[in-house]
């Protein structure tokens, strides 16, 4: 599989706003008396994960698979093929993917939020996914 043929989407809403307050809150916590560990450590690990956000990739989509990366640091990401997938709706500000796990013949279903994402990329990824799995929305 060739790296140039995956398409990659990114979850960057909000979060040069969010890093701002981030900033602004290590600055205050350092002028507030009390254990400085936790006034500048938990700061420091919020401004951490803003910059771990930005660079992640949300979803990406090569030529028969879908990945998802959840944006919590501690999830797992899930990939499906194409081929696996029994049904796609587009419900509420999130894509709900049904598929079914040839290894272990269970039926799954992934449920992948929008609101994280930028306008632009949002509609590009609902672009992508309408011509891919068009005869498998409902």
């Amino acid at each position: 599989m060739d790296s140039q043929n995956i398409k990659p989407f990114r979850a960057r809403r909000h979060l040069k706003l969010i890093t701002i307050l981030y900033i602004i809150n290590f600055f205050a916590f350092l002028f507030f008396p009390g254990n400085l560990k936790i006034g500048v450590g938990l700061p420091i690990l919020l401004i951490i994960r803003t910059i771990w956000q930005y660079n992640l990739v949300y979803i990406s989509i090569g030529e028969d698979f879908i990945t998802y990366q959840p944006a919590a640091p501690l999830r797992k990401s899930v990939s499906i093929l194409f081929k696996e997938i029994t049904s796609v709706s587009y419900k509420n500000n999130k894509v709900i993917i049904n598929y079914i796990n040839k290894i272990s013949n269970k039926q799954y279903t992934v449920n992948i939020p929008l609101s994280i994402m930028e306008d632009a990329e949002k509609e590009k990824l609902l672009s992508t996914l309408h011509i891919i799995l068009k005869d498998k929305e409902i």
